[in-house]
């Protein structure tokens, strides 16, 4: 695995730290409402960048995004974390990966972080917000601010949400220990962090779920985080996720945002597309497809 892709945007560059990468769900194990015919209409253009044809199964990458501005360095969505105890996720599980290595190659220590931004709270999203020091979770950036929306830090506070949605209290460890450090702060769906850059709503796949917008001497890039898992919901815009707390608003939401940046220089910027990652929106009959950036 390599140590990431780099987008420059204006002034401002984006690099992408990966975790791992990998042959990761069945389709129709994350997609339960496409019929196996829809999909297979696609098997050509999927197979086999984007669907193995070896296990049928999705090929996607865990990875977050650093922001450079003039004035901040900012984390985008945290991965999945190192030492997390996920006996029911194994894939998450007591997991030993270089991903603070990656960063460091990109340019960046832990103390370099400004600010870290939530896109939103699932497992694979914010576990590097803490790691393990002298058995204890701290916060992994010591000096930054972690925004998340208000709506989606409400909508853990909720303890039937929390007992159906929390993985193996990732909230706990995760989360938690950022917000007894006085390092949390909860922001509207639209927050502006400067100029360059501010949050998007996006919600549906969770509550308060955020993009992340990016715009500097004219150019623009956006972090979509899970708004799409993989190019199947470019395809097929309607179609959400098993994860999704709100399937008919997180597919409104994705063809929203699909139709507003089809056939612009707009870079899109998604949390699970492979290597990559990064690509533009193009119109495809009454859908759309994604041209990767390489």
């Amino acid at each position: 695995m390599d140590n990431g892709t780099k987008w420059r945007i204006g002034e401002v560059e984006i690099s992408r730290i990966p975790e791992f990468e990998m042959t990761l769900f069945d389709p129709a194990m994350i997609y339960p409402d496409l019929p196996k015919e829809r999909l297979d209409r696609h098997r050509a253009w999927l197979e086999p960048r984007f669907l193995d044809p070896a296990t049928g199964k999705l090929n996607m990458s865990i990875h977050a995004f650093v922001i450079r501005t003039k004035r901040h360095a900012i984390l985008v969505d945290a991965c999945s974390g190192n030492d997390k105890e996920r006996p029911s996720r194994p894939l998450f599980h007591r997991q030993n990966r270089p991903w603070l290595d990656r960063l460091g190659a990109a340019g960046f220590k832990p103390g370099d972080i400004d600010y870290v931004l939530c896109t939103h709270l699932h497992i694979d999203h914010v576990g590097w917000n803490t790691r393990l020091v002298d058995g204890r979770w701290v916060p992994t950036f010591p000096r930054a601010r972690y925004l998340i929306t208000k709506a989606e830090w409400e909508h853990w506070q909720n303890e039937e949400n929390l007992n159906t949605y929390a993985d193996d209290n990732h909230i706990k460890d995760s989360v938690l220990p950022i917000v007894a450090a006085k390092q949390a702060e909860f922001v509207a769906m639209d927050h502006v962090i400067d100029d360059e850059v501010w949050f998007e709503p996006t919600p549906g796949h969770t509550p308060g779920h955020a993009a992340i917008h990016i715009r500097s001497a004219g150019q623009e890039a956006v972090i979509s985080g899970d708004l799409m898992h993989t190019v199947v919901q470019v395809a097929e815009p309607e179609l959400s996720t098993c994860f999704c707390t709100d399937k008919g608003l997180s597919a409104r939401t994705r063809r929203s945002f699909l139709e507003r940046y089809a056939d612009r220089p707009v870079i899109v910027l998604p949390a699970h597309f492979p290597t990559p990652s990064g690509g533009f929106v193009k119109p495809d009959g009454a859908a759309f497809r994604f041209d990767f950036d390489s």
